[in-house]
């Protein structure tokens, strides 16, 4: 859990769900007067904090909500953190202020304004405008390191044992083939292919560094063969790999979702932060010594479109151009989603079935600045 103090309010983000918390004696049994649960599509708060900010209800969509704003405000020489909103997207936002901080320097409560509404932003998933900022702070990002077993960051895990992974693979068909990548049979054994495209990092990422990997299960061998030519000196002249399929501890798949963080500061000195969410799935050889990546698959959203799937409810009420150009979006979305997540999990299950091995399916989840 995050707690970030302000003034007379505390910001606590936990399991999903920002909260505003009046501050008390007792705040940890206190209940928040305004709080987003994360994909949730709309915002909660009290009926005397709708009161005091002309709010309808106890309940709004966070369709409502166009940006989250914090800024240093010079005149009283404080940080604000608060929300621009509209009926409707072309009409002009009305300011609706959430917490403010003690009055102070510049820096004092920069970084703690900056956090709040960074949280708030990812969890309602919409733009960050920020305004009077000496000095914008950074997302710290808790970068995927691979470990023996698995990463070493904080992660969600599930293991599944050697029979239960061959009675998945048994249901797969070879070749599992994508835009680059192919996982077959060849006479050397299960041969897994990846193209010249799928080599490159994006996002500073590590990518594979084999584009062949032949298991010889009835040897008992693996062999990597890296690209050849102007890629392969691109790549520091790789040399082939063999191993010894026993020294395989198990085999596993990576989800890591990362949140890319961009900012463009436009002719007023108003910084717009908007955020990407990025999937990608790693599939490690986990080793005695070091887990080695044999193939990636990615997908990336805008946070926006993640906020129209959490509040759209029935498309096919309203006969809209709207409504039918979300609907498309969001097909074409998923899609592409699932093809790279299910390709990743079918090779995954397919290669810990020929090594007769676990199969460990982990979750990370991080944030970097872009």
């Amino acid at each position: 859990m995050t707690t970030i103090p302000a003034e007379d309010f505390e910001v606590r983000i936990q399991e999903g769900m920002w909260q505003l918390i009046p501050a008390s004696e007792d705040t940890l049994s206190s209940l928040p007067v305004f709080q987003v649960a994360r994909g949730g599509g709309i915002m909660e708060y009290t009926p005397a904090f709708a009161e005091s900010q002309r709010l309808p209800g106890t309940v709004l969509s966070i369709e409502y909500v166009q940006a989250v704003v914090i800024g240093y405000q010079e005149k009283s020489q404080r940080w604000l953190l608060g929300l621009h909103i509209a009926k409707q997207s072309t009409d002009k936002p009305r300011w609706l202020e959430l917490v403010r901080w003690p009055s102070g320097d510049n820096m004092l409560y920069g970084a703690a304004a900056q956090q709040a509404g960074r949280g708030l932003a990812d969890h309602l998933g919409c733009p960050l405008k920020i305004f009077g900022a000496k000095k914008l702070t950074t997302p710290l990002d808790p970068a995927a390191v691979g470990g023996v077993t698995g990463p070493l960051v904080p992660h969600k895990r599930e293991d599944i044992g050697p029979q239960q992974v061959r009675l998945r693979a048994q249901s797969l068909r070879l070749p599992l083939e994508n835009e680059h990548m192919w996982l077959g049979r060849s006479r050397s054994g299960l041969t897994l292919r990846v193209s010249k495209e799928a080599l490159t990092g994006k996002d500073g990422r590590v990518a594979p560094s084999f584009n062949q990997c032949v298991i010889d299960a009835e040897h008992g061998s693996i062999r990597m063969i890296p690209p050849t030519g102007l890629l392969g000196n691109f790549l520091g002249g790789q040399k082939a790999r063999s191993l010894q399929a026993k020294v395989v501890r198990n085999v596993e798949v990576r989800h890591t979702l990362r949140r890319i963080s961009e900012t463009q500061r436009d002719a007023g000195g108003m910084v717009t932060e908007v955020s990407r969410l990025v999937h990608v799935w790693d599939i490690y050889l986990t080793l005695p010594d070091e887990s080695l990546l044999l193939a990636q698959t990615r997908h990336v959203t805008s946070s926006e479109l993640a906020r129209k799937r959490a509040t759209a409810t029935d498309l096919y009420a309203v006969d809209s151009e709207s409504g039918i150009a979300y609907l498309r979006q969001h097909e074409a979305d998923q899609k592409a989603y699932d093809a790279a997540a299910d390709w990743a999990e079918a090779a995954a299950i397919v290669i810990a079935a020929e090594l007769a091995v676990r199969l460990a399916k982990t979750d990370i989840e991080e944030e970097a600045a872009g």
